[in-house]
């Protein structure tokens, strides 16, 4: 069964901005604006969310606002892409709001990452229309422009092909805090390396997300099944040993590395190792036990700068000898 696509994105198209958790473009006002002149530059228009600018504390607004917003941009048709300002810990709050039966019936480009990947589950788990863990407005595009111009061009190829295609990372990366109210844009240049952990090929559908945001949906009716053969993804951000260790055995525990075909992990920025001198993914592995499917570790698919955009339910092949993943388009598993 193929999955759903939702309609290519042109040079001239129009990306609507919403504030899923964190009020973005009132804390970050200078970055917001850098991050929308950036777009607009390259041929795209940007529409202000009702919520722009707007705060209420540690969030833009209520579970019911900051789904209304998202609404609205999603009943505008001149609204091809519906992209999250930035991530934080609230979005599964929106989810009983959304209008399920509205996209699936119109489906549109949402992307976005970290704490969205609840409404990314919950968007494909109720409509089965592909979505996009890619970049956020503001921390993808309010950045170092060689870093923003990747990661542009890698979700813009991600949301356009419809073929097979290699997901090519970046030579550099940089794996630092960003302060979005300072002036400066200028990054870490990294040299990049993915590293294989244990080797072979899967062939499946493409799923995952932020490990921590997982738990905000599991359980639900908003997280899609874990199926026989998935290639699952995962990243995390400025965690610390116990941590990774805790959610990689709850992952154990509800079976889900007995079923899946591959996994891919992504680099985790900030990490702190208690003093082990370990990596989180070897944290990880070290958990799971001798894995019976490939395993690519350091993969660009996280908060590190730049980033490749993952579509969500798509097939995926894995080659994690070769390093390499590939969106298969044309022959899906569902």
């Amino acid at each position: 069964m193929k999955p759903l696509l939702p309609p290519l994105l042109k040079h001239g198209d129009t990306i609507g901005i919403f504030s899923p958790s964190v009020p973005a473009t009132a804390d970050y006002e200078s970055a917001s604006v850098r991050a929308e002149r950036f777009l607009c530059d390259l041929g795209y228009k940007v529409r202000r969310g009702i919520l722009w600018g707007k705060s209420s504390s540690y969030k833009s607004g209520t579970a019911a606002e900051r789904a209304a917003e998202f609404n609205a941009l999603l009943y505008d048709d001149e609204v091809e892409c519906i992209m999250a300002a930035m991530g934080g810990f609230v979005s599964n709050g929106m989810l009983p709001y959304i209008d399920y039966d509205y996209f699936s019936a119109h489906p549109k480009i949402v992307v976005g990452m970290s704490d969205v990947t609840s409404l990314l589950m919950g968007l494909y788990s109720k409509t089965g229309v592909t979505v996009y863990y890619g970049p956020n407005f503001v921390t993808g595009f309010a950045r170092q422009r060689s870093y923003a111009e990747f990661s542009l061009k890698a979700f813009e190829n991600a949301v356009n092909r419809r073929d097979r295609y290699y997901l090519s990372p970046p030579d550099h990366y940089s794996d630092e805090l960003i302060d979005w109210n300072a002036i400066s844009t200028e990054e870490k240049i990294i040299p990049n390396e993915l590293i294989t952990l244990c080797g072979g090929k899967a062939k499946g559908r493409l799923i995952g997300g932020n490990m921590n945001t997982l738990t905000s949906v599991w359980g639900t009716p908003y997280m899609p099944e874990i199926r026989e053969g998935d290639i699952l993804f995962l990243e995390n951000t400025e965690e610390w040993a116990g941590y990774v260790e805790r959610y990689a055995a709850w992952l154990k525990m509800c079976g889900v590395f007995d079923k899946i075909g591959g996994l891919i992990i992504g680099k985790h920025r900030c990490f702190d190792s208690c003093g082990t001198g370990k990596r989180a993914y070897e944290i990880l592995l070290e958990t799971i036990g001798e894995p019976h499917f490939p395993v690519l570790a350091e993969f660009d698919c996280s908060h590190c700068a730049p980033m490749l955009t993952m579509p969500l339910g798509v097939t995926a092949e894995l080659d994690a000898d070769r390093k390499n993943v590939t969106i298969v388009y044309g022959d899906q598993d569902g």
